[in-house]
């Protein structure tokens, strides 16, 4: 589903936890993630895009777990999406 006409934002948010970790978010309004099955889409040739290729979420994975981070997405309750990770602070 292509988004036509009205406002496109991001938002990007950071903070720092307790835990000795700083979190990034990032925030949109577009389809959210109805579609998408949260189990795959961070694993290697996951795509909801006809001409994407599925590695961009994976290698993301890949160098945030390499950093001793973590990485999730949630549904916003109003339209879009919210991806965040998180890594330790050195």
């Amino acid at each position: 589903m292509v988004r036509t006409g009205g406002e496109r934002r991001i938002t990007i948010t950071t903070s720092r936890l307790d835990q000795g970790a700083v979190v990034v978010a990032v925030k949109d309004g577009g389809v959210g993630l109805d579609a998408v099955d949260m189990q795959r889409m961070f694993t290697l040739s996951y795509t909801t895009k006809a001409a994407g290729t599925g590695v961009g979420l994976s290698i993301s994975r890949s160098i945030i777990q390499a950093h001793g981070g973590r990485i999730w997405a949630s549904q916003n309750t109003d339209r879009g999406a919210t991806f965040s990770f998180s890594v330790p602070v050195y």
